[in-house]
């Protein structure tokens, strides 16, 4: 146990919207950290309708289940895709953004979608943009273990 405590966990498909409603229904939930995405830039080009289906469709799902529950904040785990090919680096939260991919461009859309949510006054919305996390608990319980060829760049080094 990495957390030092029980951890209730569900398995559910998070664009079901009954078994979303179900859990919220049973649990008293305060908040949202969204992490329910899809990932992988090269299959999002290969495959752009699963991407736009699963990652949007997870998020208004999870968003109308929120709503009808009175459940208002929401951590959305984003990605530093969406600026596309920089201008300049380091990257900076000002700069223009423009995708190069499905999955890019998935998640680009659900920021658009959070923010008209959050300037409605409907959510209290945190947009995460990060690069590929490097890491695992020394447990070997979580963190990366690829199957075949990785997509992420340490797992893939290493």
């Amino acid at each position: 146990m990495i957390t030092g405590r029980p951890v209730k966990a569900f398995s559910a498909d998070a664009a079901d919207y009954n078994r979303m409603n179900d859990i919220f229904e049973r649990e008293k939930i305060d908040g949202v950290i969204h992490f329910a995405g899809y990932q992988a830039i090269g299959e999002s080009v290969a495959k752009p309708l699963m991407y736009y289906d699963n990652n949007i469709n997870t998020v208004l799902t999870t968003l109308k289940v929120m709503k009808k529950h009175d459940v208002r904040k929401f951590v959305f785990s984003s990605s530093a895709t969406v600026y596309g090919t920089p201008e300049k680096l380091p990257l900076s939260e000002t700069m223009r953004t423009g995708c190069t991919n499905p999955y890019g461009w998935s998640k680009l859309m659900i920021e658009r979608i959070l923010s008209d949510e959050a300037e409605a006054g409907n959510y209290d919305v945190v947009l995460l943009r990060y690069f590929n996390p490097v890491g695992a608990d020394e447990s070997g319980l979580i963190g990366e273990r690829p199957n075949g060829i990785p997509s992420n760049l340490m797992p893939y080094i290493s």
